[in-house]
């Protein structure tokens, strides 16, 4: 009988101990009080990809408050527009409360430094989007990464099973500014165009000739916006 209470204390001085040690690390790593959220329900395997990245990436997140916290694997849900962090001590992916967030940010493997933002979106749909902000100012441009599930030809997944359902990226893009709210704006030299007036179209066609710039992607496209902002040209949004 001695034995077994010695050995019962034992454990319990060890799962105290073992519990204490996880509620540390938690503590340190991030506020588990502040961090909201719920866990996540895996999304169908379909091909495709319903997030933005292949992994968890080390990332930023700021509350609504400014408050900050450093060093979270963060992934990006595309497919819900949900950041989901995973908890090393739990075990476990967790969905991070949408309305308790300001912004996140995190380092793709690209190497580049990806920021978005959460905003309301008056628009079709009105609702709180997480925006990523291609490039900031006065009138900036963001993005907004959508994927939707689409039926497709059928194929076969891994498992054997048939299936007719893909993720499919559905990304839109806006100039916003506070004041005047977002206007839709697509990926393409005449888009980019027509959000200015005849007179200032000479000079953005003349700023992109004399910098050799092709508009073919978005990176292209927002090294043009870029260009043009330098440059003050004002626009009709």
């Amino acid at each position: 009988m001695t034995y077994k209470i010695v050995y019962l204390t034992a454990l319990l001085s060890l799962l105290a101990t073992r519990s204490l040690i996880a509620q540390e690390t938690v503590n340190k790593d991030w506020n588990i009080e502040k961090i909201r959220g719920s866990r996540l329900i895996p999304y169908l395997t379909l091909n495709g990809n319903p997030y933005l990245t292949d992994k968890f990436v080390t990332g930023e997140i700021e509350f609504a408050d400014g408050e900050k916290i450093t060093n979270l694997s963060l992934r990006y849900s595309t497919f819900q527009d949900e950041v989901i962090y995973y908890n090393n001590v739990l075990t476990a992916r967790i969905i991070i409360d949408k309305r308790s967030l300001h912004s996140f940010s995190f380092i793709d493997a690209d190497g580049r430094l990806r920021r978005f933002r959460q905003q309301y979106y008056n628009g079709f749909l009105p609702e709180n989007r997480y925006f990523e902000v291609l490039s900031e100012g006065d009138f900036s441009l963001l993005a907004f990464r959508k994927v939707i599930m689409q039926t497709c030809p059928v194929y076969t997944d891994l498992s054997g099973s048939p299936k007719n359902m893909e993720y499919q990226k559905s990304y839109t893009y806006f100039i916003y500014n506070p004041k005047t709210g977002y206007e839709q704006i697509k990926i393409g030299k005449n888009s980019l165009l027509s959000k200015f007036d005849k007179s200032n179209q000479k000079l953005v066609k003349k700023i992109l000739r004399s910098n050799k710039v092709v508009i073919k992607d978005e990176s292209d496209f927002i090294k043009a916006w870029n260009m043009i902002r330098k440059n003050g040209i004002a626009m009709t949004f």
